[in-house]
């Protein structure tokens, strides 16, 4: 979570019932609070935090790269054994 010197309230308005509803379940799935999860949710859409994907990512790229000084071979060879 940041945590800045500055904190500040933002108010939403017209949010649709059920985009509320997914929220509020991804919370509780999370064990968050709805004020949490949203700025879980918006920290990730900052960059503050890495979203999943971009941990997986990040995941992937270290794996082929630790694969590709095991096996002496180029990048696409890897990726060929990967998919395959």
């Amino acid at each position: 979570m940041f945590y800045g010197s500055i904190v500040s309230t933002i108010t939403l308005k017209d949010v649709p019932d059920e985009l509320r509803t997914i929220l509020k379940q991804r919370a509780a799935r999370n064990r968050r609070s709805l004020n949490q999860e949203l700025l879980f949710c918006l920290e990730q859409v900052a960059g503050i935090i890495p979203s999943p994907a971009q941990e997986d990512r990040a995941w992937i790229e270290s794996s082929k790269q630790e694969l590709m000084k095991v096996w002496d071979n180029s990048e696409d060879d890897v990726c060929h054994e990967l998919l395959s």
